[in-house]
């Protein structure tokens, strides 16, 4: 025989309400979300950053690289896209910190482009010195890791800007017009060679 919990005089004890429980199950879960820092957010939320990239240090510099980079796919024959995601050659981990700018060349193949990098050095000593620092590391096989077995590069020098275009013959959209950006590419600036 089962015994119900009773009360001295032998009447039954009422059962704790389910709202009881649900109301500690929930103060606890409470506390330990503001324990854990999870309350409410703050009344001025920060928006993640549209690129990854560091900025140019003025517009001047920003613009002037654009300017660069346009002309260079213009040449090309290509349209200048000046939006879309953010791209990160494979450099060595300490130029990470320069900024870069980004713009890519259209085609009717490849609407969303190719993209050329700018990396903007303080003047052309520091621009040349990371240019062969930047070829060195492209070289590397161990810095490639997550670049297809089959991508190519071209480096190039023009003042203070490294340029850099990559493309993957294998998984290029429009070949035809990424063979003619890189045509293009080289007769702007000074070649930087890879070793090989």
């Amino acid at each position: 025989m089962s015994e119900a919990a009773t009360t001295g005089s032998g009447t039954p004890r009422p059962r704790r309400s389910i709202g009881r429980a649900a109301a500690i199950l929930i103060g606890g879960f409470a506390l330990f979300a503001w324990l854990a820092g999870g309350g409410p957010p703050s009344p001025d939320p920060t928006l993640p950053p549209v690129s990854s990239a560091p900025t140019p240090r003025s517009a001047a510099e920003g613009e002037q690289a654009t300017g660069l980079l346009s002309q260079i796919i213009s040449a090309a024959g290509l349209g200048v896209v000046l939006t879309g995601p953010d791209v990160r050659p494979p450099l060595p981990i300490d130029l990470y910190d320069l900024p870069r700018i980004v713009v890519r060349g259209a085609s009717a193949l490849d609407p969303s482009g190719m993209p050329l990098v700018a990396i903007l050095c303080t003047d052309a000593g520091s621009a040349a010195m990371a240019a062969e620092r930047i070829a060195a590391s492209l070289a590397t096989p161990g810095n490639l890791v997550l670049v297809p077995p089959d991508a190519r590069f071209t480096v190039r020098r023009s003042g203070s800007t490294v340029i850099i275009f990559q493309r993957t013959p294998s998984g290029d959209p429009d070949p035809a017009a990424a063979d003619l950006l890189e045509v293009t590419l080289n007769a702007f600036g000074e070649a930087v060679p890879i070793p090989r």
